[in-house]
């Protein structure tokens, strides 16, 4: 009795030390994201105030993209005054949990040694970095990627172990924050498909479909997709078209393309960073070898049954992966778009390297593990290097230059301050509203401006729908009201001087970021609104 209670005693006091490192490790997270949050020197993103001004009108869906990141802004901007802070902070918080999901996932299945593995290879990537600053569409994504692993695994393994009104309620948390992550981006079918590959892979997993768990999981993914899949059926389907538009394929376009092929390439590697991407891919292609080579998975043999958590994480991270590298030998990819894959793979690398590296092939995973330690080194290094470049480059002269990757988020801040002036000056000639060209000017004008003021988008003489600011309703309101107008040096008017009594040229703007690189517009004042319309 003695003896089993001192091993008791040490179990709770390794897992006490073990949740302390972790808690500690989760401090250093929050701490660096939330302390650059609150002194980067960068403007939001023009998809972070494009988002933004979504907030300032709840949907149950948009031109694009799913609600989920207008409703996370929304809240965050109610709970906070609006602020640069306050639209981006839900994605410091996202992030700190997306490494939480990842770790405990990982320390389920093979213990304390794999989650902080795979919770750190997630750190030290500079996707994992940016989208734990930049809020977009791919922070909750990730977030809900993260959470419905963990709850899948929690699942399966409960049904394994013979709990199955346990492994209900975990299927069930597992479809509703997949269906989160529906809300979030559309990449997040990927998971479904892949646990519907999952749940066939195997004569054993294939007995789960006897089971009520994984249709509740489905079920709940298509019950919160419902007023989303509503709000498309009464704007024409408009995010499903606009989707399909990224898959569209000229007539020139050759049947292979290796230019996209390695331009994906070499933005994965730059996002994951090169080393850490490598040893994803040996792990990865280590669990193939093992599948090939246990073909069959039982749950009275423990090593196939070992096998089951790899090939979960394999099929959700590497194949879609796969996917995604074909597609782009006909067209070009976002780099964004294979970033929740990573997430599995993460969780795999821990399993590896945390437990599974003694199966064959053994020189491969040995080697891996041998790799890792320079490879989260120097990805935390490029992680650094990251956090520190925009304050390097706003006081040097690098600023402005083909290096500066923060080109884009900043000048904003100036181009509203003008227009404030513009506006001021010209304040006793009668109402006035503003419009601009571009959809990146829309929105940053009507985050910076004064009172966040209602921004117009003129989309030329076709006025075909390729913002969210042509589905919302136009000026025609404010018939007689003048408008002051901002538009980008490079964009013609395109008929917009056509709907005003008169127009005038008031002057050109130009944003200076850095030695070489301004920003050039022109304003004009139209007088008294006559139309909204060419007609």
């Amino acid at each position: 009795m003695e003896l089993a209670l001192l091993g008791q005693n040490n179990i709770a006091k390794v897992a006490k030390r073990e949740l302390g490192q972790f808690a500690l490790f989760i401090f250093l997270v929050a701490l660096v994201r939330l302390s650059f949050l609150a002194f980067s020197p960068l403007e939001l993103s023009p998809d972070e105030a494009y988002y933004w001004d979504w907030s300032r009108r709840l949907a149950w869906g948009y031109y694009s993209k799913p609600p989920m990141v207008a409703w996370l802004m929304a809240l965050s901007t109610w709970l906070l005054p609006v602020s640069e802070f306050a639209v981006r902070l839900p994605a410091a918080l996202l992030s700190i949990f997306t490494t939480i999901a990842i770790y405990f996932t990982g320390k389920k299945v093979a213990g304390h040694n794999a989650g902080i593995i795979a919770a750190l290879s997630y750190c030290g990537t500079i996707g994992a970095a940016v989208a734990g600053f930049i809020m977009t569409i791919d922070a909750p994504l990730l977030c809900f990627w993260a959470w419905t692993l963990f709850f899948l695994w929690l699942a399966v393994d409960a049904w394994y172990q013979g709990k199955a009104n346990t492994s209900v309620i975990f299927w069930m948390m597992a479809g509703v924050f997949c269906g989160l992550g529906l809300l979030s981006k559309q990449t997040m079918v990927a998971l479904s498909g892949a646990t519907a590959i999952f749940l066939m892979a195997t004569s054993q997993n294939r007995r789960l479909l006897g089971f009520k768990g994984p249709y509740l999981f489905y079920v709940l993914q298509a019950l919160m997709l419902l007023p989303f899949l509503w709000w498309n059926y009464n704007h024409g389907w408009i995010t499903f078209v606009h989707t399909a538009h990224h898959f569209e394929q000229s007539e020139k376009t050759p049947l292979f393309r290796l230019d996209t092929f390695f331009e994906l390439l070499g933005t994965q590697a730059g996002l994951v960073t090169p080393l850490l991407f490598i040893v994803l891919l040996c792990c990865s292609i280590c669990t193939v070898i093992l599948l090939i080579k246990k073909r069959s998975f039982s749950k009275d043999d423990k090593g196939s049954y070992d096998l089951m958590a790899p090939l979960l994480f394999l099929l959700s991270g590497l194949l879609p992966l796969v996917a995604v590298f074909i597609l782009s030998l006909k067209q070009r990819i976002n780099a964004n778009w294979p970033a929740p894959f990573y997430i599995s793979l993460s969780i795999l690398m821990g399993l590896w390297l945390g437990r599974f590296f003694h199966y064959e092939p053994a020189s491969i995973c040995q080697q891996c593990k041998k790799a890792f330690r320079p490879a989260i080194a120097f990805g935390l290094i490029l992680v650094t290097i990251l956090y520190a470049l925009p304050f390097i480059f706003v006081h040097t002269s690098l600023s402005g230059s083909k290096l500066d990757p923060t080109v884009r988020l900043r000048g904003w801040k100036q181009l509203a301050r003008e227009a404030d002036v513009l506006l001021s000056e010209m304040a006793g000639q009668g109402r006035c509203f503003v419009v601009a060209r571009r959809r990146q000017t829309v929105s940053e004008l009507a985050f910076y401006m004064a009172g966040h003021p209602m921004v117009y988008r003129w989309n030329g003489v076709k006025r075909r729908v390729k913002s969210q600011y042509e589905l919302w309703p136009g000026p025609s309101d404010k018939i007689g009201w003048n408008a002051l107008v901002i538009v980008d040096a490079h964009k013609k008017l395109d008929g917009l001087d056509s709907c005003f009594r008169s127009f005038k040229f008031l002057k050109q703007i130009k944003i200076r970021l850095g030695e070489k690189r301004t920003r050039v517009f022109n304003a004009y004042w139209g007088y008294e609104l006559e139309k909204w319309t060419h007609s």
